[in-house]
Formats: structure tokens, sequence, C-alpha cells
């Protein structure tokens, strides 16, 4: 309902390719997610940097975890802005070359930001074993699901290690067929999600009273 604010100006999207690249970092809302990801992803990023040179580093927090997520990365080799003010957070996303984030909502908000990225995540064992038993979605990343394809590169439990996250995120920052291929898809949403012909929540309400009715109808029936 609020995509407007995701999409860039003609002078933010201007901004998306100037110099030095803005980076986006979202290592999650949760305490939990934030201990187990953020020294990752900030070795990751001290990766990047090493390769390709200077980067501006934008990790959005929310407001009661800002001093959980400035301490984190405090110890980051790569200097990185904590913003904690909604709109600054809708503001990097409209200047962004490319994201680094956990698995979740951020994900979709960034493909319809039409920002590329690379998507991890981490879990406890028993999590994890709970999760390989009872998922069977072939991606965690909404927008994955939503295209149909595994079109951002994920990497999960072992899998997400700082080597395979920068290297994931190397093509992401200049004009290669890895980066092209994201921003195309991510152009498909709109047109998959609706998007601008009726509300999400109005949308949303009205499969639940359609599934209320249908159920409704099966316990008449004799």
């Amino acid at each position: 309902e609020q995509v407007a604010v995701l999409r860039p100006n003609a002078e933010e999207a201007r901004r998306r390719l100037s110099n030095p690249p803005l980076l986006l970092v979202l290592p999650g809302s949760r305490m939990g997610e934030i201990r187990r990801m953020a020294r990752v992803f900030g070795d990751a990023v001290a990766r990047l940097a090493d390769r390709i040179g200077p980067l501006d580093v934008v990790v959005p927090a929310v407001p009661r975890l800002a001093e959980t997520v400035r301490a984190a990365v405090a110890v980051w080799r790569v200097p990185a802005r904590v913003v904690t003010e909604v709109g600054e957070k809708y503001a990097a996303y409209r200047t962004a070359r490319a994201a680094l984030t956990k698995s979740g909502t951020s994900t979709l908000e960034l493909a319809l930001a039409g920002v590329p990225m690379a998507a991890a995540y981490k879990v406890p064992l028993v999590e994890e074993i709970v999760g390989r038993l009872l998922i069977t979605a072939p991606s965690a990343i909404l927008a994955n699901l939503i295209l149909g394809e595994n079109l951002v590169p994920e990497f999960l439990q072992r899998d997400c290690t700082a080597e395979k996250l920068s290297n994931a995120l190397l093509p992401l920052l200049t004009d290669t067929a890895q980066r092209r291929h994201q921003i195309d898809a991510f152009a498909r949403l709109d047109a998959l999600m609706d998007i601008g012909k009726a509300a999400p929540s109005d949308r949303a309400a009205g499969v639940v009273l359609d599934c209320a009715a249908g159920r409704g109808n099966l316990r008449a029936k004799p």
C-alpha cells in the first residue's frame, strides 16, 4: 500500500549509480537474528570492501534494538551508519545500489524498490531440524516465491559464510548480467501482485471472507 515510498525519483536513481555505492545491510529486527547475523554480515562487507574499495554502508534498525545494532556494527572493519527513523530507512532503500539482508519481509521490500540483493539466514540446530521436516517451499525468499524462480541467491545455515555472501554481492554492484536479471525480474512484481489495482488489505480481507463463506457452505452440507 506504501510502495511509492520505496521507489526512487530521478535524483535518487542517479545516487544509486554514484560512488561510493550505498550498500544496505539488514541483519534483522529481533535480538536473536542480530546476534546470529551481524558478525557474518560485517565480515562479508569487509571482504567486499577489500575487493572494490569504499562503501557507504547503512544498517536500518528498529528503535528498541538500536543500541544493540550499534554495538554489533561498532566492531565491523567497514564503518556503518545505523538509521532508526522510518523516513531514513526508506530513503536508503531508494538510493541503495545493492543489499545484504536476512530472509524475511525485507526481501520483498527490497525487490519492490528494485534493489538487487543477496539473502541469508541462520537458526539454532533444533529449529533447523524441525524446519527441514516441516517446510517444503523451494525458497525462503518472498520475491523468489512470487516470481517462481530462485532469482535472489540465498545462503542458509552452514552456507551463510562471509566468503559466499561477499562473492554473491560483488556482481550486484556493477552493470552485470546478475544485476540486470534481478532488476528485470523485480519489474514484474507489480503485475504479479496487482499493485495499484486494489489495496492489499482489502484484497486480503476478501480472501478471508471467501474462505469463511466456503467453509460455511461445507458445514451446511449433510
